[in-house]
């Protein structure tokens, strides 16, 4: 349900422009979302010993009907762990994204309204939904689908390409078995940073979405404060920013669709609510 933020607290005797706690979301967050990521890797991790099973490259092309037949193996056996992998995705996976959502948003609602309290002096428990940030959650949802499918594919690709490359080149099975748990690697190690992305995005976006509900345009950019910042971020820290255009309020600065607090991957940055009072009184 919107509502006018600033109103609340003007009404509340504030008179000064207020700037609301920002909203961090946790690493154990990461963590749990990254658990969820995982059958996209795991699936193919497990699966080396079945994929394997029919690997035997002859030494020379004088076989060329067994060269073939394992060959078809192979393949049958990688089609069938991507086949297996959609029906976690669906039967797992999917849901298990829904629920994490759910749980993320409730916290993200929670640590909202406490930040009003604290800064305003409004209690809004009673007042604030879900329902204004569902389409933020269902963008999120679909997106994260599609990336977990993604980690899926790209780990299906490495390995059939290491075996058969394997093939083309003789290489003894071992070799190759080393490669696709490289491959498998690969794909932890990316479903683990996806996880930590798409937390923070999440965060971010409803930070945002709870901003405009409450009839906010502006919030002020807090930054991470990392060791190895972007430049251009820092070069933002403090400043006050519309966020529905980007643009400065005391500048000539703005901030890409794309670049906004927590958008881009290992971004820390934060967008902090902004209540401007003493413009009203003025």
């Amino acid at each position: 349900m919107a509502y006018s933020l600033p109103r609340m607290a003007r009404q509340a005797g504030k008179r000064r422009d207020i700037v609301l706690r920002p909203i961090i979301p946790t690493q154990a967050a990461a963590t749990d979302l990254a658990a969820i990521y995982a059958p996209a890797w795991q699936i193919w991790a497990d699966s080396i010993d079945r994929i394997l099973a029919g690997y035997d490259p002859q030494p020379l092309p004088t076989a060329d009907t067994l060269t073939i037949d394992t060959v078809d193996q192979v393949q049958a056996a990688i089609s069938s762990v991507a086949q297996e992998f959609l029906t976690i995705l669906t039967a797992r996976i999917a849901p298990g994204l829904r629920q994490w959502a759910v749980r993320a948003e409730r916290v993200h609602r929670s640590k909202w309204s406490a930040a009003i309290k604290a800064g305003v002096g409004v209690d809004l428990d009673l007042i604030l939904s879900a329902q204004p940030v569902e389409e933020a959650l269902a963008v999120w949802l679909s997106r994260n689908v599609a990336l977990v499918t993604n980690v899926s594919d790209q780990a299906q690709g490495r390995i059939a390409d290491a075996v058969f490359r394997g093939y083309e080149q003789r290489t003894p099975v071992r070799e190759v078995a080393k490669e696709i748990r490289e491959a498998t690697g690969m794909g932890r190690d990316r479903a683990i940073r996806i996880a930590s992305h798409q937390n923070s995005s999440l965060s971010a976006a409803l930070d945002t979405e709870r901003m405009a509900e409450a009839g906010l345009d502006f919030a002020k950019w807090r930054h991470s404060a990392k060791r190895f910042p972007r430049k251009d971020h820092l070069a933002r820290d403090g400043k006050i920013y519309n966020i529905r255009t980007g643009k400065e309020r005391d500048g000539n600065g703005s901030v890409p669709a794309d670049d906004r607090p927590g958008m881009k991957p290992a971004c820390g940055c934060r967008f902090q609510a902004w209540i401007p009072l003493l413009d009203s009184i003025e």
